[in-house]
């Protein structure tokens, strides 16, 4: 299974968002070591640690998944 850490979270008082650092180990050992995705402040304070996680997985698996090789 796939692991993922979230290692900080910066918020951004400026525009009211949250900078989540994260590190991610993938099943066949590539790893991601210094990710981070932004979220809004009010989703940040709405989140539990769970709920963060899957939205770090959910934007990476995204984005993965519509990243083209080559261009």
């Amino acid at each position: 299974m796939n692991n993922i850490q979230m290692k900080n979270e910066i918020p951004d008082t400026s525009n009211d968002t949250v900078k989540l650092a994260f590190s991610v180990t993938f099943d066949d050992g590539t790893t991601i070591s210094d990710g981070a995705i932004v979220i809004s402040r009010a989703e940040w304070l709405e989140y539990n640690g769970k709920q963060k996680l899957d939205r770090i997985a959910e934007i990476v698996s995204k984005n993965m998944l519509s990243t083209k090789v080559g261009e």
